[in-house]
């Protein structure tokens, strides 16, 4: 993807070719002798920026760090601030460019690893880094990808957390890194969920299957409130691809999906769509679910019917045997569930 003026020199182009290309567009200037076809820039903003560390990680040999790290990882990167590329050299005092952020001191390494033979911060000290630096949405969500994918656990994290215990902004991320959870399957549940995590509203529930009287499966939800008949579902264009089954079409998987909804509404749950538009404004989002919660409270409200059990997706689910016989596992709605 990358190529340097000395590679492009050796196959025969000349400066003024490679002015000529980045002038046009045609090609783009990453970084100080380091160039990269525009096509390999098009896409997400996470993509043009991995460019731009590849590119320093190039020609500074130091190791990247905080969210230049996390994109080189993988991880997703909601609303964090691209707008340098860090890296960390043992030396006293930090230093800014227009776009690299040179950060000092010693990373022990036991935090160290390589990702495509660029030295980088492990994954756990990677979070802990980006906790420490950016919102507490973009590190809730790398981190609940981070730990979902099983690319490190909740002692690494811990551990990670412990090496920079005196940094400044240490405190900002061990209270974000405190609501991460391995259970959210996509920055937009994660995001869903820290939209409601709010002192006005009780801690959601992730992953939750919910059964009819006979014990069949009814349908599974991203989260909700089940003391309160609540469900919430996060609605992405990804979603409904990932529902197709061989031979099924998009419409086939919404309309699925749309009859999924409507067996749970017939024992009793109240099921809130969250669109990614809802996520910008989350005190709307929080006002309707506290709509929904509040009517648990009024007078004749009736539980669904059936039961409903919180089941880890990163591990096997239960089966109905398992289910029925772990009582922290499988509770009751209702006075009418299974016996």
């Amino acid at each position: 993807m990358l190529y340097t003026r000395s590679q492009a020199i050796a196959a025969g182009s000349t400066d003024d070719d490679l002015r000529g290309l980045v002038r046009s567009g045609r090609h783009l200037r990453l970084a100080r002798g380091v160039y990269a076809d525009a096509v390999e820039a098009e896409g997400w903003e996470e993509k043009r920026y991995e460019l731009r560390v590849r590119a320093c990680a190039l020609r500074s040999g130091f190791v990247m760090t905080h969210v230049s790290a996390a994109v080189l990882h993988g991880l997703p990167l909601v609303r964090a601030d691209l707008t340098e590329v860090h890296m960390t050299q043992v030396r006293y005092g930090n230093r800014h460019r227009a776009t690299r952020h040179v950060h000092s001191g010693f990373v022990g390494p036991e935090w160290l690893t390589t990702v495509d033979s660029i030295p980088a911060t492990s994954i756990a000290r990677t979070l802990a880094d980006v906790a420490k630096t950016q919102s507490r949405l973009t590190a809730v969500i790398a981190a609940d990808a981070a730990l979902h994918r099983g690319l490190c656990s909740y002692e690494d994290i811990t551990l990670a957390l412990a090496s920079i215990t005196r940094h400044r902004g240490a405190p900002r991320a061990r209270q974000s890194l405190a609501l991460a959870d391995r259970r959210s399957e996509s920055p937009g549940e994660s995001w869903t969920r820290v939209a409601l995590t709010h002192p006005s509203l009780p801690s959601p529930n992730l992953q939750i299957d919910v059964y009819d009287e006979r014990g069949q499966l009814v349908g599974s939800a991203d989260g909700g409130y089940p003391d309160h008949g609540v469900l919430w579902e996060y609605d992405g264009v990804s979603k409904y691809e990932a529902l197709l089954r061989p031979g099924q079409s998009t419409l086939d998987a919404v309309l699925a999906e749309k009859n999924r909804e409507n067996r749970l509404i017939e024992l009793g749950w109240s099921v809130v769509r969250v669109i990614s538009s809802d996520l910008a404004d989350p005190h709307v989002l929080r006002d309707r679910i506290r709509r929904a919660i509040n009517r648990s409270g009024q007078a004749g409200w009736l539980a669904p019917r059936g039961s409903w059990t919180v089941t880890d997706r990163t591990s096997r689910r239960l089966t109905p045997a398992e289910r029925l016989a772990t009582a922290d596992h499988a509770r009751p709605t209702n006075s009418a569930t299974l016996d």
